[in-house]
């Protein structure tokens, strides 16, 4: 996860290169309706593989499943389990 406030994007892919990992979730804390003191975010999810996947303004279950799915893929995808 990437809690950034400025030049959002860039900050969070630079870090997901930097850190050698395969997702990066980018939390943009600056936006409104976002963050720990509310039940919504709103997030980029970012993998190595130039994916890059905007989940809009909605609730935190949301997120997570988005979030757990493409950790799903990419296990899927450097396993060889594409199939399922």
């Amino acid at each position: 996860f990437a809690a950034e406030t400025t030049d959002v994007l860039a900050n969070a892919k630079r870090k997901l290169h930097g850190k050698n990992v395969d997702l990066l979730v980018l939390n943009d804390v600056s936006a409104p309706g976002v963050g720990f003191e509310h039940d919504t975010n709103e997030v980029t999810i970012l993998g190595v593989d130039d994916f890059e996947m905007r989940v809009g303004l909605t609730d935190k279950r949301t997120v997570a499943d988005a979030v757990l799915n493409q950790a799903l893929r990419v296990h899927r995808t450097q396993s060889g389990d594409v199939g399922r």
